[in-house]
């Protein structure tokens, strides 16, 4: 069976939910397919191409619900939230990506396009859009270092706090910011 890119990429995921980021090599991703590490430079010619590809990859999942455009922007944020916590370390990882301008992803062209039919003007939309993905970013990012310590360190109740909650109000909190947005465009 030739070795793909799709091969590639799907095996370097897969280390990503087991090693994690720091754990992450060209060398573990070939040891994964059971090939040496120079056949995966036939697919991706660097590390940061692979990581740009596994963003998309992991990305791709994200759901693109319609309808008014609140309650479809809530369900962007949850449906990215769930797909960045479906595996290890992917917020850092989409953060890097699209930080290098590497990911073929635009990551906010949906939420932007529904807040475009809110009312917001285009620049406006993609801005609230980015203001949103940053926030999904740095809350899960945030979900899944507590989530590191924990697998070493016993979880301590007191400082449990209710990240579902947390993340819920945070959206509600901008998107009350771009319902006032809205009204001062119109």
């Amino acid at each position: 069976m030739a070795l793909t890119y799709a091969d590639v990429v799907g095996a370097a995921v897969a280390t990503l939910d087991t090693d994690g980021l720091e754990g992450l090599s060209m060398r573990r991703v070939a040891a994964a397919l059971g090939v040496q590490p120079g056949a995966l430079y036939h697919h991706v010619p660097d590390k940061q191409t692979l990581l740009a590809g596994m963003a998309d990859q992991i990305l791709a999942d994200v759901e693109e619900p319609l309808g008014l455009w609140r309650p479809a922007v809530e369900a962007w944020t949850a449906s990215l939230r769930a797909v960045l916590l479906a595996h290890r370390d992917s917020a850092e990882l989409v953060a890097t990506a699209r930080g290098f301008r590497l990911s073929r992803h635009d990551t906010i062209r949906h939420p932007a396009t529904l807040l475009g039919t809110a009312g917001l003007p285009a620049a406006q939309a993609r801005g609230a859009a980015s203001a949103l993905l940053y926030f999904v970013l740095g809350h899960v990012a945030e979900e899944q270092a507590r989530l590191d310590w924990e697998r070493f360190h016993p979880a301590d109740p007191a400082l449990a706090g209710d990240a579902d909650a947390a993340f819920a109000l945070g959206v509600r909190l901008l998107l009350d910011g771009v319902s006032a947005q809205r009204a001062g465009v119109e």
